[in-house]
């Protein structure tokens, strides 16, 4: 259920509908009409990416979590691997990552290793002005239904990654972080 008060479903669903909709018409300003190119982007992210969420929701939000954040550099990714995770065709992952390469977001640095380009906090870089457009749309309506309806958004809040299941895309877990040490896969910066 979306609500526990039926009479106020209408609202929460169109809260949902302008989230994603608000969503995808800013990956398309700054990626065109192309959903497949935001989802290999996005699979990129996750498959490159520590689950910071994971450390955060095991240890809290402390100063040993947030330095441990802050040092995390990343790791290589390849076409089978965003392939694997996508389902998308390996031909059409490889042309869509030579896009995003074409767009500063990623870059191949030898064979099929890929990675995200790293740009600076408060750096004017398309991803970073993205992904803060895709976090206001987020927060606004967020925010604006959690004050209009507390008592129905509050359980909701309170999930946990956990609890949320297969729902949740998740970034690398450990065991993945293992193998791609193991395998020498981590960025070096």
């Amino acid at each position: 259920m979306i609500t526990t008060d039926p009479r106020t479903m209408n609202l929460v669903a169109l809260g949902m509908a302008k989230v994603t909709y608000g969503a995808l018409q800013i990956l398309r300003r700054h990626l065109g009409n192309d959903l497949e190119l935001a989802l290999i982007g996005f699979a990129v992210v996750m498959r490159t990416r520590r689950d910071l969420f994971q450390i955060v929701e095991k240890h809290g939000l402390n100063d040993g979590t947030i330095a441990k954040i802050s040092s995390e550099r990343g790791f290589y990714t390849s076409i089978n691997e965003i392939h694997r995770y996508t389902g998308i065709n390996r031909a059409t992952v490889r042309r869509k990552l030579g896009r995003l390469q074409t767009l500063n977001i990623v870059e191949k640095i030898e064979g099929d290793k890929w990675h995200l380009v790293d740009f600076s906090h408060g750096e004017k870089a398309r991803p970073a002005i993205m992904l803060r457009e895709l976090l206001q749309n987020y927060m606004a309506i967020t925010n604006k239904l959690e004050s209009l309806l507390p008592e129905e958004i509050h359980p909701i809040m309170g999930t946990t990654l956990e609890e949320l299941g297969s729902l949740e895309a998740k970034a690398l877990l450990d065991g993945e972080v293992a193998s791609k040490i193991t395998r020498k896969l981590e960025v070096k910066h």
